[in-house]
């Protein structure tokens, strides 16, 4: 897949800050909350930012964010994708992110909960 049509992730605070830089290295648009100004924030600002800047949000915090896509798709409001997934180790997280970023198109994930475990 072209890389400009991948989606733009805005990671959030408690997956690995480093994979921002990895998948950045590998041509990616990525950005890790605490690199823009956002850490200790609350998810509804994580998830605000996120979709004015065209971002998909990727957490850890399936409890918070899965309730904020309910709340988006009811009152009408757009974001950009919110991808979810379990605590998982680093290589494997760094392993699904990218296979999400090479198979799924920006337009694709727009107003859409996707769960990493899809991405083995």
């Amino acid at each position: 897949m072209d890389k400009s049509n991948s989606p733009k992730l805005l990671l959030d605070e408690q997956i690995w800050v480093y994979l921002a830089t990895l998948l950045r290295e590998q041509g990616f648009d990525v950005y890790h909350v605490t690199e823009v100004g956002l850490g200790n924030t609350p998810d509804p600002v994580i998830l605000e930012e996120a979709a004015k800047n065209h971002r998909a949000v990727v957490t850890f915090n399936i409890k918070d964010f899965i309730p904020l896509a309910s709340e988006y798709m009811m009152e009408g409001k757009e974001h950009y994708g919110i991808v979810v997934s379990n605590e998982i180790p680093q290589g494997e997280l760094k392993k699904r992110v990218t296979n999400l970023l090479e198979s799924v198109s920006e337009d694709e994930l727009k107003n859409m909960v996707r769960f990493l475990q899809d991405f083995k």
